[in-house]
């Protein structure tokens, strides 16, 4: 039996994760954390869930939630994520981290951490998006460059980073594939009399609405010819079951950084 602890285990995801996690009979929730702050404080994370009751209580108490753990399970912000990793990894516990919104900085502090304990981190915990992002790769390599690149995204309303972590990712792996940096070839949106389109951009568009849990596409066009990848979550499960399945993939791991692609077991 893995024994977790959820940071952010009142959030619209944290109740997810409550929910599979719950629902495993591989793990156990020993730990549901709150910041201070936070009006479920005290409440049975089973039925904050819309689960029964787990005996579970939302706390406030880090090091005691983690202490009592095997893995974190990260799905907060950044500057929460990366101290809640920093306490973990002097326990010396796993960590799934979900947070989205990273840094090059922050990236590296995580994979610093990682030296100590083992570390999953993605900017997307959905099975089907790892496998896309292997997908996309391939389809960048053989197209190769005469193929413009542009995709869009959308979200929820609530949503705070824009473009999604998950965008700016497709966007990474199609431009080192191009042996470029994103940097240098990212267009975020378009106005006004801007010119021709260089061959070279990788265009990222962010859209806001309703209660969309998330899509991203990816168009690849040529002359005479488009080639999409589309993906579409349609509840936020598929990312709590992404990270329980990191979760599991951790087991017996004694250090290290890794993403949903070691985790899938993609080459």
């Amino acid at each position: 039996m893995i024994k977790v602890t959820i940071c952010g285990a009142a959030g619209r995801m944290g109740r997810e994760l409550l929910s599979v996690f719950l629902n495993d009979k591989e793990v156990s929730i020993v730990g549901a954390v709150e910041d201070a702050g936070s009006k479920h404080l005290g409440q049975d994370a089973g039925l904050l869930a819309g689960m029964d009751a787990s005996g579970v209580k939302i706390s406030h108490d880090f090091d005691k939630s983690v202490a009592q753990a095997d893995t974190v399970v990260d799905f907060t912000n950044p500057k929460a994520a990366l101290g809640n990793l920093e306490a973990a990894a002097k326990h010396g516990k796993s960590v799934v981290i979900g947070t989205t919104g990273f840094s090059q900085e922050e990236t590296a502090v995580v994979k610093s951490h990682a030296e100590r304990v083992p570390v999953v981190l993605s900017p997307n915990m959905s099975q089907g998006v790892n496998v896309l992002f292997h997908l996309v790769k391939e389809a960048a390599e053989l197209l190769g460059e005469q193929f413009e690149v542009e995709m869009f995204e959308v979200h929820h309303d609530l949503k705070k980073d824009a473009p999604s972590g998950t965008a700016l990712q497709f966007g990474r792996i199609i431009a080192e594939a191009r042996k470029k940096t994103l940097e240098q070839v990212a267009v975020f949106g378009r106005q006004g009399i801007v010119g021709e389109r260089k061959k070279e951009e990788i265009a990222i568009l962010a859209l806001r609405m309703g209660d969309v849990v998330g899509e991203h596409t990816i168009i690849f066009a040529g002359q005479g010819e488009r080639v999409e990848f589309t993906h579409k979550a349609s509840s936020r499960k598929t990312f709590a079951s992404g990270a329980l399945r990191a979760v599991k993939f951790l087991k017996g791991k004694k250090s290290g950084f890794y993403t949903m692609k070691d985790v899938l077991g993609i080459s």
